[in-house]
């Protein structure tokens, strides 16, 4: 945990300017992953698409995406090619793989042997898909991880600007991730 902190420093550090443009940039935004679009990911050469967890499909903990979540990946899912959808989660918990083994077997789930923002999962992607770093995308709600991740492993990324999040079910770990997302946007913005 400690060398992932300072990874994760060091790493802000060098792509400040980038992690920046996030920020001020609304064609790399997204404010829920149901409004991607499969002309847009064709428009950018995307032909992997990766989709963190936590606050991406559902709130921190949620054993299920949401069900409007279910709903859309079920129709994304036919029209975008089977096989070329992953979850990339630093939280692979056995409910979730589980969950996308019964009800969507094409969807891949990825452990990663180094969480985000270190790089390895979306690069062990590119590698079994046999595609090049630079046409998977990431849509994660963290500038500090996933979208990091993006950075150091020339992947493209989309930020979640709008995430799932649930402070009624999980009041203590939602508090601490919107303070997280918080704290790397000031970070970033006045700080780097």
């Amino acid at each position: 945990m400690c060398f992932r902190f300072f990874y994760a420093i060091r790493e802000l550090w060098c792509f400040k300017a980038q992690l920046k443009h996030f920020m001020q940039a609304p064609n790399l935004q997204l404010a829920n992953i149901q409004d991607i679009s499969k002309p847009e990911l064709d428009a950018h050469g995307v032909s992997i698409l990766v989709l963190d967890y936590d606050a991406v499909l559902a709130a921190h903990g949620e054993p299920q995406p949401k069900p409007e979540i279910i709903v859309w990946l079920r129709q994304f899912s036919k029209i975008f090619a089977p096989g070329k959808i992953y979850i990339l989660s630093n939280k692979p918990t056995t409910a979730r793989q589980k969950f996308f083994l019964q009800n969507f077997p094409e969807v891949k789930f990825i452990i990663a042997k180094r969480k985000k923002p270190y790089p390895d999962g979306l690069l062990q992607i590119a590698v079994e898909s046999g595609v090049t770093p630079k046409s998977l995308l990431l849509v994660d709600d963290r500038l500090g991880t996933g979208i990091l991740a993006t950075l150091i492993a020339g992947t493209q990324g989309l930020w979640i600007t709008k995430p799932y999040v649930n402070i009624m079910s999980r009041p203590i770990a939602e508090t601490w991730f919107i303070f997280l997302r918080w704290s790397e946007q000031l970070i970033i913005k006045y700080f780097l």
